[in-house]
């Protein structure tokens, strides 16, 4: 019978480690899920930032030369007379760039917007850790 209480404690202690392994694969778990809300609530900031500077300029952003559009790679060169709009433009980028991390393939966060009429629609690129592709956030709204 002394050897009964030997054997109940190890049971006891096999028990209690795989609990432990649990609550520690439930902690990772949790922070990963945390980091990936943290990234998606940056982009919905970052899009919008961008439309309340649209709404802000709402005159050049509705312009037929469409002066707030701007794709995926593509940069802004700020000049001595560059507009409103391309600042706005480069600091939206630049602020992609300083937030969000970049894909697995080693891209950049990076953004487009695209105004047909008073419909805006603002896409978001970025990379998370163990994604093979980037996530993309898609927001349209009117100006």
């Amino acid at each position: 019978m002394d050897g009964m209480t030997l054997i109940e404690i190890l049971v006891a202690l096999v028990v209690i480690s795989v609990g432990l392994l649990g609550v520690a694969a439930l902690q990772v778990v949790s922070l990963r899920s945390s980091q990936g809300s943290y990234l998606r609530t940056q982009a919905t900031a970052l899009a919008g930032d961008i439309i309340d500077r649209m709404r802000g300029n709402r005159t050049v952003a509705l312009a037929p030369s469409y002066a707030y559009n701007i794709a995926f790679g593509q940069t802004i060169v700020l000049t001595a007379g560059s507009s409103q709009a391309d600042r706005d433009r480069a600091e939206w980028k630049s602020s992609l760039l300083a937030d969000l991390p970049k894909t697995q393939d080693g891209d950049v966060a990076d953004g487009k917007i695209e105004v047909v009429g008073t419909i805006v629609t603002v896409t978001i690129r970025w990379g998370e850790r163990d994604a093979s592709d980037p996530i993309e956030f898609v927001t349209q709204t009117e100006i």
